[in-house]
């Protein structure tokens, strides 16, 4: 879930930015990758969100594990985002919870909820945000959207994908701390010319080499400009092992993500994962 404020699995830009015309297919050629990912952001980011998932872990064998999943999202304010992914099922992961604190300021905080562990959550350290949540084929740091001011967003030639226009995106940390716990040296984002929307990520590990592909289907308006994919597929090409979700069902609106969601004692007592 390549999130750039949007989402993977996503935030409202400056309200002078919000006002601006919307970009039109003859500015294109001049658009520089920077403005273009700001567009994603005008279009697509939303202050609230939740969503059911169906979440589907295939291995190279093709066996297959249904999650049902929860995510919220909720802004705090302009500088800080909060996330909350929590698993309902199987019974053997239900109420295991990741919190997320999205700043753009500064690292990001990012807490595990194991409820066999106990009623505390576990801070992910700077360092492991490289490692695989929970068998998934997403990291720690694919979970979260990200601050833009981080990162250095080049634009590559223009491509066709599936038949649609696309602009290629090449981005890379440029922030001094994200650069030492990032698992990436770059990606590679193809952004869909009509509406502004990220079609496709490729991930290529710190040597280099590409190892993960995200793609996304099933694309629904959701209000005004702002579009959701309904269908991700995140896929680990060296293990052949891949993570498919499928959005259930989605709401807007800051009552489905309340604040005391993202609250530990929330979390911990395992309301929402009932």
């Amino acid at each position: 879930m390549t999130l750039v404020r949007q989402t993977p699995l996503m935030i409202v830009v400056s309200l002078a930015l919000s006002l601006l015309p919307s970009v039109t297919m003859a500015d294109t050629k001049s658009l520089s990758g920077r403005q273009i990912m700001d567009e994603v952001e005008a279009r697509h980011d939303k202050p609230f969100e939740f969503e059911i998932q169906k979440m589907t872990l295939v291995d190279k064998s093709g066996k297959k594990e249904v999650r049902d999943v929860r995510r919220f999202t909720r802004e705090k304010d302009k500088s800080q985002t909060r996330y909350l992914t929590i698993f309902r099922s199987p019974s053997g992961i239900k109420g295991t919870a990741m919190l997320t604190w999205q700043n753009d300021s500064k690292a990001d905080d990012q807490w595990l909820y194991l409820p066999a562990q106990g009623k505390k959550l576990k801070r992910i350290a700077k360092g492991g945000k490289r490692n695989y949540f929970m068998g998934t084929d997403y990291t720690y740091e694919d979970l979260v959207s990200e601050a833009k001011e981080k990162f250095s967003y080049d634009r590559q030639a223009d491509e066709k994908l599936n038949g649609e226009n696309a602009f290629v995106v090449k981005a890379m940390a440029n922030d001094k701390q994200l650069k030492k716990d990032t698992g990436y040296k770059f990606r590679l984002l193809w952004v869909g010319q009509k509406h502004f929307n990220i079609i496709r990520t490729d991930y290529f590990n710190r040597r280099g080499k590409l190892i993960k592909r995200q793609t996304t289907d099933k694309w629904v308006n959701v209000e005004g400009k702002a579009w959701r994919a309904n269908l991700s597929t995140m896929e680990h090409l060296k293990n052949k092992h891949k993570t498919v979700t499928e959005v259930v069902e989605r709401s807007l609106k800051e009552a489905d993500a309340p604040s005391k969601n993202f609250r530990k004692k929330t979390i911990t007592s395992g309301k929402l994962a009932r």
